[in-house]
């Protein structure tokens, strides 16, 4: 595992010829390998907050009884597809490779006779050979062999300071990680156990960070970076999901909500049923009957009518009757 793992390393020195470069690289393809384990864990986390106030009610119901409690609980997870213990899983999958990283940097930097003679690694390899003329891993201001803590204590706050920025990366990133956790579970201010850890634990990682080699410290730092991108985009998707499905069933609805509203009396009303949308739309009942009464005496009474109508006509504009 020791020999892979520096092999691994040595594959990404030869593509970015620094050592920090390569503990960048090789972190980003460890964090490629988790990533579906990764958003399924994000997935499985946002469907136990959903799913926060059905287990409540569970907890409440059998709160005198826990046995009946853990079974209860293990049916409603497995009813709904959520695993408790998947947001774990990428963590502990990554402590194996933080172990075997940091015990391979302390070999590939192991000092003999002032030079670095480092292990696991093939002689030929661009790696060793460029390690063999150093005493110092060096790369963006800071030896990566070396931890913020001992660089503290020999040279001071000065030479410290790049060791303890990064630090602060991988303090931050946590912090950042906790709020993206406590930010989709609407129910996490209403836990002070859940808001304690979520302050302390970022903590945490300060006296783990400050004594670790800063090549360790490396991959801490850019595996947050990576999970938080991760989780943001994994917790974009899944709620624009859900905003896009509730649009739908919305949509679906709408026309047998105003069917179901509709009363007898719209068809009456300004512009219903294709009318005019005036108050000419609106016939009184006795028109409507005058008018088939109407209707039916036009046929037989038009010529009779008409003539009646022009003699009248006539006698008014003062001509005689006759013409």
């Amino acid at each position: 595992m020791f020999q892979f793992l520096a092999r691994t390393l040595s594959f990404f020195y030869d593509i970015w010829p620094s050592y920090a470069g390569a503990i960048i690289l090789f972190t980003l393809a460890v964090m490629l390998v988790l990533s579906p384990l990764a958003i399924k864990s994000t997935r499985s986390m946002i469907r136990m907050q959903r799913l926060q106030p059905e287990m409540k009610k569970l907890q409440a119901k059998y709160k005198d009884d826990r046995e009946a409690l853990n079974r209860e609980m293990m049916a409603f997870y497995k009813a709904n597809n959520v695993n408790p213990f998947s947001s774990c899983l990428p963590l502990l999958l990554q402590m194996p490779v933080f172990i075997v990283l940091y015990q391979v940097l302390s070999g590939l930097t192991k000092t003999v006779d002032g030079t670095f003679e480092p292990k696991y690694l093939d002689h030929s390899s661009n790696l060793y050979q460029d390690l063999t003329t150093e005493n110092e891993m060096m790369s963006f201001g800071m030896d990566l062999s070396k931890s913020a803590l001992e660089e503290l204590q020999a040279g001071g706050l000065l030479v410290a300071i790049p060791y303890i920025l990064l630090v602060g990366i991988v303090v931050v990133t946590s912090f950042v990680q906790q709020r993206q956790v406590q930010g989709r579970n609407p129910n996490a201010s209403a836990n002070p156990q859940q808001q304690m850890i979520g302050k302390i634990l970022p903590f945490v990682f300060i006296p783990i960070s400050i004594t670790l080699p800063a090549g360790v410290v490396i991959y801490f730092a850019v595996s947050n970076l990576v999970r938080v991108g991760q989780q943001a985009l994994v917790t974009k998707l899944e709620y624009s999901h859900d905003q896009t499905a509730a649009g739908v069933r919305d949509a679906e609805s709408t026309p047998k909500e105003t069917k179901a509203k509709a009363k007898p009396g719209d068809a009456l009303k300004p512009g219903a049923g294709g009318g005019k949308g005036t108050d000419k739309g609106r016939t009184p009942p006795t028109v409507g009957k005058r008018s088939g009464t109407d209707g039916g005496n036009g046929a037989g009474g038009n010529g009779a009518g008409g003539g009646r109508n022009e003699a009248n006509g006539a006698r008014r504009a003062g001509a005689p009757a006759g013409s």
